[in-house]
């Protein structure tokens, strides 16, 4: 069993991933690991692989493979850029590392609505004027407690979420691809998809955690921003074209919604001359809320753990579905 590792070039870290990943399993003696460098090292050893983990894969290189290619690891959660057409229709299985952004994303989140709901920005700028407005600053703060969450895409990140913004004492309101019919916790309304407009209609800050699809690309324009209260917060954290993102500058610029928390935008690194950039009510980061120091070391440790249900003909979790994309 040969097994791709495609997941760092320095070799320090690569030996502390390999043994990471070794310590998942039972029989390390059953593979073979090869340590991929980048692509172009990766299309002379594509066709030898049984599995392949990596970050993205090129059509260019996928093409390359033999059948001995059974599955292919991703160690991200969005893989919209990685899924060819002759990936979607081959036989090869497809996981990802969803479930690891869970908690960091989260207090991700929870950051970007109490820098907002407490004008944070407000007091930075009191650091470097020096000028006093303290009641001005009060009155334009907001409480979390009673205020409603929505929450666009109910997966691993959208969960831990709502746990999170519950303990604050917000009611929370979550949209599922799949209509849940039951909630997870009486205290948290699920809501199917066709929802999403009385989702947007009755919350105070609206975080987006869905995948980037067909579906879900530009489903945030201009009809949702008439639909949202003037008063509510847009927050993403997903990927930037879920946005119609021309259609939210103007409706942050003309008060359509009060502000917006953004860590992804339609196109990276963002235009230095983004209108974006001159907006006072928006809250902006360069992509930073899935990344974290431990991040390679979980997602060898959750490959690893697969990789053990593999071996042992045991399901493989994190599974991407071929129909929905995710």
């Amino acid at each position: 069993m040969r097994i791709g590792l495609q997941l760092t070039q320095n070799p320090d870290k690569y030996q502390f991933l390999l043994e990471k990943i070794k310590s998942q399993i039972t029989n390390c003696d059953e593979v073979q690991f090869i340590q991929i460098l980048d692509d172009d090292h990766l299309k002379i050893h594509i066709s030898n692989l049984d599995i392949l983990a990596c970050y993205r894969l090129r059509e260019s290189s996928f093409s390359l493979r033999s059948r001995n290619l059974k599955w292919v690891h991703f160690g991200v959660a969005g893989v919209e850029k990685s899924l060819c057409p002759d990936l979607i229709n081959s036989d090869v299985a497809i996981t990802n590392a969803r479930g690891i952004h869970g908690g960091p994303v989260s207090e991700f989140i929870i950051g970007m609505m109490l820098y907002l709901a407490k004008r944070f920005g407000d007091c930075e700028k009191f650091r470097s004027s020096g000028e006093w407005k303290q009641w001005e600053i009060a009155e334009q703060t907001i409480q979390l407690a009673g205020k409603t969450l929505g929450i666009i895409g109910y997966g691993s990140i959208g969960k831990v979420l709502a746990i999170k913004a519950k303990a604050f004492g917000m009611h929370v309101i979550a949209s599922s691809r799949t209509g849940l019919k039951k909630n997870d916790s009486d205290s948290i309304e699920l809501v199917q998809k066709k929802e999403i407009s009385d989702l947007l209609k009755r919350s105070d800050f609206v975080a987006i955690t869905c995948p980037l699809t067909d579906e879900t690309e530009g489903m945030i324009n201009n009809s949702s921003f008439e639909q949202m209260k003037s008063t509510a917060f847009l927050l993403n954290i997903s990927r930037g074209k879920i946005i119609d993102e021309p259609a939210l500058i103007c409706a942050l610029s003309n008060g359509k919604i009060a502000g917006a928390a953004l860590d992804v935008f339609s196109k990276e690194p963002l235009a230095e001359d983004s209108p974006l950039l001159q907006l006072e009510n928006v809250f902006l980061s360069p992509h930073v809320s899935g990344n974290f120091p431990e991040y390679q070391s979980m997602v060898a440790t959750q490959f690893g753990n697969n990789l053990e249900n593999f071996l042992r003909n045991k399901s493989l979790f994190n599974i991407i579905s071929k129909q929905y994309m995710y």
